[in-house]
């Protein structure tokens, strides 16, 4: 089973979530997958909304006592979602997500010259782990 960590922005717009994160889970089957997503908006709330109805294999790892974002339950397969929380921070959710998949699915909207995003920043330790970049 693929464990996919979702990584993205916060302020991914609904044209390059579906070009970045939805048209390369087209080609794969969902049924074989574990998502392991954040609880921030952007890409994490997209993704949940976008899984809430096609997978029960998700994660959500969430910072403090409860998730900043939860997908509607009503008639959905979030009910059998797992939810792990109290995290410190987006820093150490994120080092948890990555220590657990074998792939990841991430896009780069925000870094520049004279910053990294903390998306950047998942992407290059998935990298030098070697998990597998969902394309």
């Amino acid at each position: 089973m693929k464990k996919i960590y979702v990584s993205g922005n916060g302020n991914v717009s609904w044209e390059n979530f579906h070009k970045f994160y939805i048209e390369p889970l087209k080609k794969i089957d969902l049924a074989e997958c574990e998502f392991i997503i954040g609880d921030f908006s952007g890409a994490d709330t997209m993704m949940m909304e976008f899984l809430k109805d096609k997978c029960e294999n998700v994660t959500i790892l969430h910072v403090g006592k409860r998730p900043r974002y939860f997908a509607n339950s009503f008639k959905t397969k979030t009910m059998k979602w797992n939810v792990i929380g109290g995290f410190a921070n987006d820093l150490e959710r994120d080092m948890f997500g990555i220590d657990l998949c074998s792939h990841f699915l991430a896009m780069d909207f925000n870094s520049d010259e004279k910053r990294k995003s903390g998306t950047l920043k998942n992407i290059e330790k998935c990298l030098n782990l070697g998990k597998i970049k969902i394309k």
